[in-house]
C-alpha cells in the first residue's frame, strides 16, 4: 500500500527551512558587520559582542510585530517602518565594513545581500498573509485588469482610463467589505452557559432547575432562574411545576353537593380504604402526595395506590403527576441523607467503609 505525501506540509517545512536560514545568515551577517565596525572604532570586545546581538535582536522582534501585524488586519505600517529602519542601518553597517575590507563594489554587493534579499522575501509574504487575512474577514479588494503586455502597450491611455473608472465604481459600490471587529476572545464558560440558558423557553428552564435542584422551594428556584436571566416569580414557578394550590370557593347561596370522588387517571376506587388514612384536606397537592406516599409504605409506592388513596378523600391526582413527585422527593431524600453522611464523615461519629 502506497500513500501521496502531503505537499502542503512538506511545502510548509520548506518555507520554514528557507525562512529560518535566511534569517539565521542575515542576523549573522549584521552581527558580524557591526562588531567589526565596533572594534574598528576601540569598542571593548564585549560591548561589541553585545551590540551585534541586541542589533539582530531588534531586527527579529520589529520584523515579527510586522507579521502578528498583518496576520491581525492592523496596521502593520509602524513595525514595517522600524523594519525598514534597521534594514537599512544593517547595509549602510555592511557597506562599511566592505569599504574596511578594501574589497569594492563587489564586497559591498556581497555583505548587504543577506538584508536586502530578507527584506523582498518578507515584504512578499507580508502580501501573501494581508491577502489572506482579507479573504478570511470577508474584504474583496479591486483587482489590477488582465490587459497584458500588449494591450498596455498599445492601449495604455484607454486602459488608464478603463481602470480608473473600474476603481471608481469598487469605491462606490462598497464591495470592499470594511474590516470586520475582532471576535471575542477568552470569554467565561458560565457566561456561554447563562447565555444558552436565557435562550430557553422558561417553562423548560424551570422544569431543569427543578430536576437539578429537587431540595429547593419555588422562591429559591426563582431566584436561582434570575440570575440566568430569567425573570420568574415563585407563582411561576409553581405553577409550571403543577404544584399551585387551587382555591375552592363555596357559594353560600348555593348549598354544597355530597362530594363524589372521582378516580384520578389510572386509580380505581376502593371503598375498604383503611380507615386510618391520613387526612390531606387543607394540604398542597406536592404535600398530599407525599403524605400519603409515607403512610402507605414509602416514596417507592405505586402512584396508583396513591392515586385511588387520594381520590377516596376528593383530591383526584393524575398518577403522572404522583410519579413526578415521588421522584422529587426521592432524589431529596437521596441529597439528605448524603449531606448527613458527609457531616458524620466530617466530625468523627460516621462510619469509615
Amino acid at each position: 500500500m502506497t500513500t501521496t505525501p502531503d505537499r502542503s506540509a512538506t511545502s510548509a517545512i520548506g518555507w520554514t527551512a528557507a525562512m529560518t536560514l535566511v534569517r539565521t545568515a542575515a542576523a549573522a551577517m549584521a552581527g558580524w558587520s557591526l562588531y567589526t565596525v565596533a572594534r574598528h572604532y576601540g569598542m571593548p570586545q564585549g560591548l561589541a559582542l553585545a551590540a551585534g546581538l541586541v542589533f539582530d535582536g531588534v531586527a527579529y522582534m520589529t520584523l515579527r510585530l510586522a507579521s502578528d501585524a498583518v496576520r491581525a488586519g492592523r496596521s502593520a505600517a509602524g513595525p514595517i517602518a522600524a523594519t525598514l529602519g534597521m534594514a537599512a542601518i544593517s547595509i549602510y553597517l555592511n557597506l562599511v565594513h566592505a569599504r574596511f575590507t578594501g574589497g569594492g563594489r563587489p564586497a559591498e554587493v556581497l555583505y548587504a545581500s543577506p538584508a536586502v534579499g530578507l527584506l523582498v522575501v518578507s515584504a512578499l509574504s507580508w502580501s501573501a498573509e494581508r491577502a489572506t487575512a482579507r479573504a478570511e474577514r470577508g474584504e474583496t479588494p479591486m483587482r489590477m485588469p488582465t490587459y497584458g503586455a500588449l494591450g498596455w502597450a498599445l492601449a495604455g491611455g484607454k486602459a488608464i482610463e478603463e481602470l480608473k473608472a473600474k476603481a471608481e465604481q469598487h469605491v462606490t459600490s462598497g464591495a470592499s467589505v470594511p474590516q470586520q471587529p475582532a471576535k471575542p476572545v477568552g470569554r467565561d464558560h458560565r457566561a456561554l452557559l447563562r447565555e444558552r440558558f436565557a435562550a430557553m423557553d422558561p417553562a423548560e428552564a424551570v422544569e431543569i432547575a427543578a430536576s437539578s435542584h429537587p431540595d429547593m422551594g419555588h422562591a429559591e428556584l426563582a431566584e436561582m432562574l434570575a440570575t440566568y436571566g430569567i425573570i420568574v416569580d415563585p407563582l411561576d414557578v409553581a405553577l409550571v411545576l403543577g404544584e399551585a394550590a387551587v382555591p375552592t370557593v363555596t357559594l353560600d347561596r348555593v348549598p354544597a353537593p355530597a362530594a363524589t370522588p372521582v378516580p384520578a387517571i389510572g386509580a380505581q376506587m376502593r371503598p375498604d380504604a383503611a380507615p386510618n388514612a391520613p387526612q390531606v384536606d387543607g394540604l398542597t397537592k406536592a404535600d398530599a402526595i407525599t403524605v400519603m406516599a409515607k403512610h402507605l409504605g414509602g416514596l417507592d409506592t405505586p402512584a396508583d395506590t396513591i392515586a385511588t388513596a387520594l381520590a377516596q378523600q376528593g383530591r383526584p391526582t393524575d398518577t403522572a403527576y404522583i410519579r413526578h413527585r415521588l421522584s422529587k422527593a426521592r432524589r431529596a431524600a437521596k441529597a439528605a441523607q448524603q449531606q448527613a453522611e458527609k457531616s458524620a464523615r466530617n466530625t468523627g461519629t460516621g462510619f469509615y467503609p
